[in-house]
């Protein structure tokens, strides 16, 4: 422990008790955003010394031992005791302790830890936020990359677990392309709210020194700053936004692990993960468990609780800054790693999936899904929905009671079922019967924007090829507006110390 007070506890007369330090302390957190709160005092420092606030021999002083404690964190060469109060602490002491306070005592000048955490976690969710964006574009190519090589690979769709209609796999994959697009825009929208900086609102009511706080701003990479003071230190309704977003990633590729899992079973036989991504049983040796994917589904639910937690702390806080909000730090941080981990697992796993085609296509063309195509082209014969939806009803509950496939109905087969439950005639053909249950031809009929046929499905594969290079634009303009201020600031200090 630290054989004075703290440099924070001039209003108070005794050391803070070991074990309130230990309760109090954030330093096993604050690692996460180190290297922010570095920038931050940086970018503060240079704003003070063009504000003619400090002078410019200290504001060397302070750059330079600045960045050694940044080479040492990258090196892995610091450690941070629990005695401090958080990573502000540490690095103002640690600053102080070899320039003295009468230069180290000047760096936080005009801030309070308040806007300064506020910023800190700012620029780290920013950043978080694009790398959940890069991974999932990546993702995103494998899939499309996938769908490209399975526009012909018949398969039965899917509602209430039941088989509902003959699509395929390329039509599939493209309805998750749809959800990660969103997801995507999702992001950028939030990553607007995110990245504005609050330095410079002091505690909560602003500075009586004449600070710049665009300068701050631009030189830490921000697209402006959050203007009122108040909202500046107290809001983490950006925290919030971010995680809501990371949990409907989560709930979107969660239901893709939960198709992925039952596919891969021996009952459906879709699909097979690769070894590398399975785990095998301790004692029954046949096992082949999709581990993985199973983890994915269980990490939503810690996701979800994180947002629960997030929302829990903030809710019914008076406005300020609150130590409460100290504790949205850890859950921030989980749901960032899950997210990351789970997309680059999913990456890994369509890289190296095994798609049985032959499976598909066997469960497609003995699967009663046809049942509806059959009923429509019964409707273009002459008969209307209604009664078209009872004639195939009856037929489908025929077969299943005499254990035959629909593809061995016939005309007489047909017409005897008419006769019996619409007292009608039915003018269709066994040629147009035969093509009807022919799930390639199904297919093909499909006339709808957007429906399974292989023409619509290629259609659409190109149309999210572009959105996606649109998107990649998109994150590269985001990401070199953040590389552009780390130079900014990175030429600064080098100009500064030169």
């Amino acid at each position: 422990m630290n054989k004075d007070k703290g440099i924070y506890r001039s209003r108070l007369g005794k050391q803070t008790d070991d074990f309130a330090i230990k309760f109090m302390s954030s330093i096993s957190d604050d690692d996460w955003i180190l290297m922010e709160d570095i920038e931050n005092t940086e970018a503060h420092d240079i704003m003070l010394q063009e504000q003619g606030i400090i002078e410019l021999n200290d504001l060397r002083k302070i750059l330079k031992n600045l960045e050694e404690i940044k080479l040492k964190f990258k090196s892995g060469k610091i450690s941070i005791s629990d005695s401090f109060e958080d990573i502000h602490e540490f690095i103002e002491h640690t600053i102080t302790k070899k320039v003295g306070i009468e230069i180290g005592g000047k760096i936080h000048t005009g801030r309070s830890r308040n806007d300064q955490v506020a910023t800190d976690i700012r620029m780290k969710v920013r950043t978080e936020l694009l790398e959940v964006f890069k991974v999932i574009l990546n993702l995103i190519d494998i899939l499309v990359n996938l769908a490209n090589r399975n526009i012909n690979t018949v398969m039965v769709m899917y509602t209430h677990t039941q088989q509902a209609q003959i699509g395929n796999f390329a039509h599939y994959l493209i309805s998750h392309i749809d959800h990660l697009h969103r997801d995507i825009e999702r992001i950028i929208s939030c990553y607007k709210r995110v990245n504005l900086s609050p330095l410079g609102s002091s505690a909560i009511g602003g500075s009586s020194f004449n600070l710049d706080r665009t300068r701050t701003a631009e030189l830490l990479g921000f697209d402006g700053i959050v203007e009122n003071s108040i909202d500046s230190i107290s809001a983490r309704d950006f925290a919030l936004e971010a995680v809501s977003v990371l949990a409907l990633i989560m709930s979107n590729v969660s239901r893709i692990a939960e198709d992925m899992i039952l596919w891969s079973t021996n009952e459906f036989g879709f699909i097979e993960i690769a070894d590398e991504y399975a785990s095998t049983s301790s004692v029954m040796p046949q096992k082949k468990n999709p581990c993985s994917l199973e983890l994915i589904r269980a990490r939503t639910g810690r996701v979800y609780g994180n947002l629960l937690e997030l929302l829990t702390i903030i809710k019914g806080l008076p406005t300020g800054y609150n130590r409460d909000l100290q504790e949205t730090k850890p859950p921030l941080k989980s749901s960032f790693e899950i997210v990351k981990d789970t997309l680059e697992i999913l990456c890994r796993i369509f890289n190296t999936i095994k798609i049985n085609k032959e499976m598909m296509s066997n469960t497609a063309s003995e699967s009663y899904a046809m049942a509806l195509d059959l009923a429509d082209e019964l409707v273009r014969d002459g008969l209307s929905f209604r009664e078209s939806h009872k004639l195939v009803g009856e037929v489908v509950r025929t077969l299943v009671k005499t254990n035959k496939r629909i593809t061995e109905i016939n005309l007489p087969f047909l017409e005897k079922i008419s006769n019996k439950i619409l007292n009608k005639k039915i003018s269709i053909t066994d040629k147009k019967i035969k093509d009807v249950l022919d799930p390639n031809y199904s297919l093909s009929k499909r006339s709808t924007i957007g429906s399974a046929n292989p023409i619509f499905v290629k259609r659409m594969i190109k149309e999210r090829l572009k959105k996606s290079s649109i998107l990649k634009k998109e994150f590269a303009n985001l990401e070199n507006r953040i590389n552009e201020a780390k130079k900014l600031l990175s030429k600064t200090i080098g100009s500064i110390l030169s």
